[in-house]
């Protein structure tokens, strides 16, 4: 089975939106850009989200986004993660990464 993949433009928005949080530059931040995944000759195709991963060396945050939603979520995608969300789980790592 012949598969295409069409790698998608990370959404410029998003990474404005998490750039404007207070002191994230401080930490490493890791955008991969999503992924169309179509199998050729058939109906069926994947939707590979965006992802974005936030870490200070011993911790970290994976999210995910989709191009045509701008929510982020959770790894798991059990849980809607908000900008004043994502600030508060940024304070608490840099916070962690004082204490270590």
């Amino acid at each position: 089975m012949n598969v295409s993949i069409e790698i998608l433009e990370f959404p410029l928005c998003v990474k404005n939106k998490i750039l404007r949080i207070k002191d994230i530059t401080k930490l490493n931040i890791e955008y991969i850009a999503g992924k169309n995944i179509i199998f050729n000759n058939s109906n069926l195709g994947l939707k590979e989200p965006h992802k974005i991963i936030i870490s200070n060396g011993k911790e970290r945050i994976v999210l995910l986004c989709y191009d045509d939603d701008t929510n982020l979520y959770n790894e798991d995608l059990s849980e809607i993660i908000t900008i004043s969300k994502l600030t508060d789980i940024v304070k608490e790592i840099l916070e962690n990464n004082k204490n270590f």
